[in-house]
Formats: C-alpha cells, sequence, structure tokens
C-alpha cells in the first residue's frame, strides 16, 4: 500500500502519484502487534498513516507506560537532507516542555534503520471530533479554556523561537485530567516544517497548508525563516472562530477562492452566526483581531493571555442596563449649568501659578467684583442681560410657529387624515413606503423608520434559523425566500429543502430544483449536493447521472462530506462515470475525515476485504471505531466481530457484547443476530436461552439470514 504524503489518502501499490495533488506516494512499512522495537517498544495496535508514515500506539515495556510512535516512511529516510531535516525539528519539539503540549519523548531507530519519534500518548478524542459532536458550536467557557491552552503551550513555543504553523482542530488533542477536567494539547511541532521537505521532494505542484487556517502571509509564500508567532494567532483565530460557530471564518470551492478570502476579505463577527458570543464582553473584537491581515495587527502571547482572561459574561439585560446609565450619567452632565459662585479650587492654584500682570488685573475690575476670599462672580447685570436675550429669541421663534401653522392649514389636515385612515385600515408601511411619503409630505419625516432599523439579510436568516430549529417551517419559509432573494446561497438552498419535502410550502420539485441551482452557483456545497440527489433520482428535471457526478463533484470539492459520499458510491457503481476503486478509496476518506460514518464504515469494510486497496485490519478498526462513535450500528457490530474473532485486536467477547448489544440497540438486525448467539453459548454474557430466543427472533424478522438460521439451530 502507498499513501499520499499531502492529502494522506491510500492507493493500491501499483499506484506511482496521487492523481488528486500530483504528489508521489510513498510506500509504507507497518509493523506486527505484539512486535518489540528497540526490544524496548512493545506494538499494540496502529493508530494512523499519513504521509509521513505510521503512528503506533505502544507500551514502554521498561517504564510500563503507553506512547506513540511516529515512524518516517521508508522512502524519506532514504534522503540525507531529509534527514537532517528530520532530526533538527525532533530535537526541537524535544525541548518543549509545557502542559498543553504534547511531548516528544526521544528520536531514535528501528532494526531496520528506519527513524521514528516516541511520544507522550494522549488518549482522547480531538478537537475535531468535539466540534463536529458540539451542535451549534461549542460551551462558550469550554472554547474559551481550549483557546486559553492552546495560546499557553503557542507562548512556551514561541518564547523559544519555534512556530508551528499548522495550528488546526485535528492538531488538538483534548486529554482529561485525573481530577476530570479537560486539557488542550497541541500535537505536532515541527512537523509542518518537515512535511515541507516532503513537499519539495516529492510535489509536482503546489504550497503546503490547510487552506482554512492559513495565514495571509502563509498564502503569499513567505519563507519559514521570516514567520514569527502571528502565523499560529491567526489560525487560533480561526479555531478560535469554529469553536464557537461550527464554521470558519472563509469558504470557497477551491484554491483561489481561498486565498481571495484570505487576503482580502473581512470575516463577520462570531455573533452574527451566534448570538449568545455578544454576551462576552470583547470577544468579538479579540477573534477580530486575531483574524487581520497584516500579522504586526494580531495580539501576541502575553498581550492574547491578558485578552483571554479579560473576557467576561453580561447579559443582554446587563449590557442594556450599562447603556442606560452610561447615557443618564452623560445626560445629567451635559444638562448641569455652572452656577453663579467661586471658581473651584484648583482654578486658585492656576492662579498662584500664573500670577496675571497688574495691568490686566486692573482691567477685569469693571466686570468682575473681588470678594475678600478672594473668588470671583459674574456680575448680576451681566445675567439680567443674558435673560432678557432669552426671552426675545423664544418670543421670536413663537411667532414663526405661529404664521406657519396659519399658512399651511389644510396640509396639516390631509397628513392627520391619511394618518387616522391608515391606523383605521391597519396597514403597515415598510421603509421604503415612509421614505416615500416623508419625501413628498403626505406624512411626517418623523414617522419613517431610520434605514439602520431595516433587518439586514443575516438578520433575516437567523430568525429563520430560530423558526426551523422549533420546527416552525411555514413561518421560516418567507424568511429564507427573503434572505435569498437577497443574496443568500445558504437560504436558497434551505428553502429549496423546503419545497423538495413539502415542508411549510407545498412540494414543487421544480422550485426546489431553482433554488439548488441557484445555492450551488452562489458557493453552497449542501445545495450542489441536493440538486445533484434530484439529478439522480429524476426529481423534477431529466434523470442524468453524469450531471449528478459533476455535481457531487462540485460539492464535495467545497468540503460537503454528504456530496463527498455520494460521488464515491457512484464511481463505486459505475453509474454516470467508469468505476473506479481507487477513487472510491480517496472519496470516502475524505468524506470520513469531514464525519460522515457511512464513509468510515465502507472504507473500513474496503480496508477488512481488501478491496481496491491493501487488506489492512488494523486501519478497518479504525474507522468502524470512529463510526460506531459517530452513531453507525453497522460498524459498531463489524467493530465486535473483530473483537470476537480477535481480528487486529486482542479476543475480547466481553467488549464484542457491548459493542453488539450497542448496534441492536440503534437498529442493525445483525448485530441483535450476533449478541443473541453469545446469550445462546453465554461467551461474554451469561447463558441466557430465553434472551438469546428473543433477540434472534427479533433478528430475523428484521431480515437477518444468520438471525433465522442461528434461530432455527436452537
Amino acid at each position: 500500500m502507498k499513501t499520499c504524503p499531502v492529502c494522506d489518502t491510500d492507493y493500491p501499490d501499483q499506484h506511482t502519484n496521487c492523481p488528486t495533488d500530483g504528489a508521489v506516494l510513498i510506500i509504507s512499512h507497518e509493523l506486527a502487534e505484539g512486535s518489540l522495537v528497540r526490544g524496548k517498544y512493545r506494538i499494540i495496535r496502529k493508530l494512523g498513516q499519513g504521509g509521513m508514515g505510521v503512528v503506533y500506539l505502544a507500551e514502554d515495556i521498561l517504564m510500563g507506560v503507553r506512547v506513540a510512535l511516529k515512524f518516517l516512511a521508508g522512502e524519506l529516510g532514504n534522503n540525507p537532507k531529509f534527514i537532517t531535516r528530520f532530526r533538527n525539528e525532533a530535537r526541537t519539539a524535544y525541548h518543549l516542555r509545557h502542559p498543553n503540549i504534547v511531548e516528544a519523548i526521544s528520536l531514535d531507530q528501528a532494526e531496520d534503520g528506519s527513524l521514528f519519534i516516541a511520544m507522550e500518548y494522549v488518549e482522547g478524542e480531538s478537537l475535531r471530533a468535539a466540534i463536529e459532536a458540539a451542535r451549534g458550536g461549542l460551551d462558550m467557557p469550554r472554547a474559551l479554556e481550549m483557546a486559553r491552552g492552546i495560546a499557553s503551550g503557542l507562548a512556551l513555543a514561541h518564547s523559544k523561537g519555534t512556530v508551528h504553523r499548522d495550528i488546526k482542530p485535528e492538531n488538538i488533542l483534548l486529554m482529561r485530567t485525573a481530577d476530570g477536567s479537560e486539557r488542550a494539547k497541541i500535537l505536532d511541532f515541527g512537523i509542518a516544517a518537515i512535511s515541507e521537505s516532503v513537499t519539495r521532494l516529492s510535489m509536482t505542484h503546489g504550497i503546503l497548508l490547510t487552506p482554512d487556517y492559513a495565514a495571509p502571509e502563509q498564502w503569499l509564500e513567505m519563507p519559514a525563516a521570516e514567520m514569527d508567532g502571528g502565523t499560529d494567532s491567526y489560525a487560533l483565530g480561526c479555531v478560535l472562530y469554529e469553536m464557537l460557530t461550527r464554521h470558519t471564518p472563509f469558504h470557497a470551492h477551491n484554491t483561489a477562492g481561498w486565498m481571495k478570502q484570505h487576503l482580502e476579505e473581512a470575516p463577520k463577527p462570531p455573533s452574527q452566526l451566534r448570538p449568545d458570543v455578544a454576551d462576552w464582553v470583547g470577544l468579538d473584537e479579540l477573534v477580530l483581531r486575531l483574524l487581520a491581515k497584516n500579522r504586526e495587527d494580531r495580539p501576541r502571547d502575553a498581550e492574547l493571555m491578558s485578552l483571554l482572561d479579560a473576557l467576561h459574561y453580561e447579559s443582554r439585560e446587563q449590557r442594556q442596563r450599562t447603556v442606560v446609565e452610561e447615557a443618564n450619567l452623560k445626560s445629567e452632565t451635559i444638562v448641569e449649568s455652572p452656577q453663579p459662585g467661586p471658581f473651584p479650587e484648583q482654578t486658585h492654584n492656576l492662579e498662584k501659578e500664573q500670577t496675571p500682570d497688574p495691568a490686566e488685573e486692573e482691567s477685569l475690575l469693571p466686570i468682575f467684583a473681588k470678594f475678600e476670599s478672594g473668588s470671583r462672580v459674574i456680575p448680576r447685570w451681566v445675567w439680567g442681560a443674558l435673560a432678557v436675550l432669552v426671552v426675545a429669541v423664544a418670543f421670536a421663534a413663537v411667532r414663526i410657529f405661529s404664521a406657519q401653522q396659519q399658512s399651511q392649514p389644510a396640509t396639516s389636515q390631509a397628513n392627520q387624515s391619511a394618518s387616522q385612515q391608515e391606523t383605521d385600515q391597519g396597514h403597515k408601511l415598510n421603509d421604503t413606503q415612509h421614505s416615500n411619503l416623508s419625501a413628498t409630505g403626505n406624512a411626517p419625516a418623523a414617522e419613517s423608520k431610520p434605514a439602520a432599523q431595516k433587518p439586514d439579510r443575516d438578520e433575516i436568516e437567523r430568525q429563520a434559523d430560530a423558526l426551523y430549529e422549533k420546527k416552525s417551517y411555514a413561518e421560516a419559509a418567507p424568511l429564507y425566500d427573503r434572505a435569498c432573494v437577497a443574496g443568500s446561497a445558504y437560504s436558497c438552498s434551505r428553502l429549496g429543502y423546503f419545497y423538495n419535502l413539502g415542508q411549510g410550502v407545498e412540494k414543487d420539485d421544480s422550485r426546489a430544483v431553482t433554488l439548488y441551482s441557484k445555492a450551488c452557483d452562489g458557493g453552497d456545497a449542501s445545495g450542489c449536493g441536493n440538486l445533484g440527489t434530484m439529478y439522480r433520482s429524476g426529481q423534477g428535471v431529466g434523470k442524468d447521472d453524469s450531471r449528478a457526478v459533476a455535481l457531487y463533484s462540485k460539492g464535495c470539492e467545497m468540503y460537503d462530506e454528504n456530496a463527498c459520499d455520494n460521488v464515491g458510491r457512484m464511481f463505486d457503481n459505475g453509474h454516470g462515470t467508469a468505476m473506479d476503486s481507487s477513487r472510491v478509496a480517496a472519496l470516502f476518506s475524505k468524506s470520513c475525515d469531514r464525519g460522515h460514518s457511512n464513509s468510515c464504515n465502507s472504507l473500513g469494510r474496503m480496508y477488512q476485504d481488501g478491496t481496491a486497496i491493501a487488506k489492512d485490519n488494523s486501519r478497518a478498526v479504525t474507522l468502524y471505531t470512529k463510526a460506531c462513535n459517530r452513531g453507525n450500528a453497522q460498524s459498531c457490530d463489524l467493530l465486535g466481530r473483530m473483537y470476537d474473532e480477535g481480528m487486529a485486536l486482542k479476543q475480547d467477547y466481553s467488549q464484542a457484547a457491548t459493542l453488539y448489544s450497542k448496534a441492536c440497540n440503534e437498529g442493525d438486525a445483525e448485530g441483535c443476530s450476533d449478541i443473541g448467539n453469545l446469550y445462546r453459548f453465554g461467551v461474554g454474557v451469561a447463558k441466557d436461552s430465553a434472551k438469546a430466543k428473543e433477540l434472534l427472533k427479533r433478528s430475523c424478522d428484521e431480515g437477518s439470514q444468520r438471525g433465522c438460521a442461528r434461530l432455527k439451530a436452537m
């Protein structure tokens, strides 16, 4: 089996280059479970594989602790320049000791000469998995605590002159501490630099970066030696944005689009996507500062930690009270007029320091009278003159106003009549109508709403989403329609979904096709995917598998996992395109990485069966585990069989029973058959014939042939 060093996709040995990235594929040599490395590390299982090589979970038999061994791929170990770079980066990582950084323990060589790094093993999920599992974003305190931990680890690295350059949720592990709390741990310091060496050795084109999180200077291909902590600050801003909103700041479907947005476009404040972000004072501003185009404008380490620590919760009611109190205070300050009497004490001090010339002092005497205390007041005749002036101005204003009222009685009456008629009829004018009436004199200008009060597209969209969450589809539909007309591809896609299902509106497949098309053209990945399904099924449009493949592919390029899964199945079945098992594996891998459990399950079966890719039960176990944890019942059953039969795992009937039960409870007939069989023989569970018959009958009724056969055999 070979692996692409850029996209981490596996391909059969006969392939030489990655069809997607053009990179030269690297052969990976795997270690058997239970084998010893350097007489010190016993291999437990493979954790993962990428372009750099393979990562294993191993036991340090001398210390009795678990470690992760990251092996360098064979071909890379033959390049002297690369080996030097690998050693330097490994040494750099070794000297980074911090609670929020995964510790590098040692750099060593296996018996066959291959290089590997022994690292701290962190048992826990990645930040990516946590984000995917959190509907609507992580809890605010949790997200901020993760950000503090990451920022703290980065600060230590930056103080030692090390820049990570690839901060992303996949490189953040979440470890449970002894007291039950959660700690963010940064993974792969130095690996970005090593990966760049791989790229220069093996790629034919392109630059190496992760589009969602790459800073502007990375897109401009700034040399690594010139980058500093600002690059990591930008990536952390992107990660924090995603933790809060479940969306990255920018979205594009090709490299040019990503580059343009990171270099030129301003991101929306997170509170526009998640309103309660505004309850944390200063959070919007901090995220946007981290995402500044100019790295000099981004907060660095010490300042960043201070800003994170300064964030505090303040409810909307509290903020409104604060605004009102400040306004009242300002109003009182403005209204309060100076009273006749002594000047403040500081005026006396000023006079003592800057004594006026005697001649000037004498010239002031006719206006200011001196008191024995040394203070001065304005004479009464000055106040009297001011009072007369104010009365005169007021009298003139009243006369002018009366003259205007007498000259336009008809207009005033007409205004009152029109206003009353509108009230009687219950007619509500929109902003444009108010403006027109005010301009023509048919209604008082004061009644027109200011333009700032008109809801913007994002606000309309938020209102629609809130109604959608409440399943108030009929009320949400017109709001999505308004946002769609205003240019929101997302709202067009959601409205198309309504028409497709007849949800809140009358079912209309043709209308759905039009809306999905508009959404897809506007850059909405789900719009492309849903439109592909319409062409695939012939709903509202002529059936066209080739068109469906093109649309699914476009959605997949825009990071839609459903589209990747669908186009993978079309390559698998040869519908609308030639069958291509290698392409299927690559697409399922991409979809699985983005959270699609069915793709993880299908890819696991390909590895288990050796379909189009080299048979790899360890890889199948990893994929089944990922899919099972995401609710795929069939994967739970298949993983249970791996434990049951001891395939790539130590045989464990108790664990198998747990997984079979989970699969059965989630509706998998084969899972019911398998757990029923364990009860039948009392393996991994107490023997219970009645329970076995119940489960096997249920399995048989739901279509499991094995369940029927086992039931018949009892």
